[in-house]
């Protein structure tokens, strides 16, 4: 008999002021635990002030691992200076932004 995880719904989880550089690996490590027991991660970007090429990055991986433990991973609240990197980089087709 093959048991099934009891995943959760969905977990928010917003990332404090920066998203990149050394907060980078860190918020990598809790993205993989929460793949393991959620269907759909949100990213609050309500407190990110500061993003770069770094915290792009980030987002691609979270999204990448959700999508490889049969999740989806979303963003929301997210603020215009995030929304413009997001557009220029063409990563809002990636995201679904609420």
């Amino acid at each position: 008999m093959m048991l099934e995880k009891n995943l959760k719904e969905h977990i928010i989880i917003a990332p404090e002021s920066m998203l990149g550089g050394p907060d980078a690996l860190a918020f990598n490590d809790e993205v993989r635990e929460i793949s393991q027991t959620c269907k759909h991660l949100i990213i609050d970007c309500a407190n990110i002030a500061i993003m770069n090429s770094s915290g792009l990055g980030t987002l691609i991986s979270a999204h990448a691992t959700m999508k490889q433990h049969g999740g989806e991973c979303s963003l929301s609240n997210v603020p215009e200076h995030v929304q413009r990197l997001l557009n220029l980089t063409r990563l809002n087709i990636l995201f679904n932004v609420s």
